[in-house]
């Protein structure tokens, strides 16, 4: 293998190592944004600001 090669596939291992890395602690603070949405949006319910997302069934005949 010619020293061009190696740094080419050196250079690749790499950047996927950061892609993957990035996609992890992406991953993670969006799902701590959803854990914190979710809490704000059951305390704004809970205090009758606005109505739930849930469209009641209607009463049957």
């Amino acid at each position: 293998m010619s020293a061009e090669l190696i740094g080419i596939l050196s250079v690749g291992a790499v950047l996927a190592g950061l892609i993957l890395t990035a996609a992890l602690w992406v991953g993670g603070l969006l799902r701590d944004v959803d854990q914190r949405l979710a809490r704000l949006e059951g305390l704004i319910e809970g205090a009758g600001l606005f109505r739930s997302r849930e469209v009641p069934e209607p009463a049957g005949d």
